[in-house]
């Protein structure tokens, strides 16, 4: 009993720590339509396996919703132009976070860094 009682200690404790390690301001570098690269900036607050934050485009800023948190794993939605945009993230211990984005244009993988 103690077993069990100890490994789902631990589990929530190791969730709750990828969780707020997610909290912050990220960036990325993509090419645009045109060709020319830009940034879009990301800023996330998770609160449990709750995630909120904005997307800051070129464009516009965009609210994150529809939102999920699984440990190192999150995913959410935005909204542009009527059309729905997801993210599909992971956070790495090298204070990265892998995502693919999947959206009515296709498929791309970004590499977010944390802004110092």
């Amino acid at each position: 009993m103690k077993t069990i009682l100890t490994v789902s200690l631990f589990l929530i404790i190791s969730s709750y720590c990828f969780a707020s390690g997610i909290d912050g301001n990220w960036s990325s570098r993509v090419k645009g339509p045109d060709g020319t690269e830009m940034e879009i900036s990301f800023v996330f607050k998770t609160d449990s396996a709750k995630l909120t934050g904005v997307v800051k485009t070129p464009n516009g800023d965009f609210d994150i919703s529809n939102s999920k948190v699984n440990g190192k794993n999150f995913s959410f939605e935005i909204s542009f132009n009527d059309k729905i945009i997801t993210g599909n993230c992971t956070l790495n211990e090298d204070d990265t976070i892998n995502m693919n984005v999947d959206s009515p244009m296709g498929q791309m993988d970004m590499i977010l860094k944390r802004k110092k």
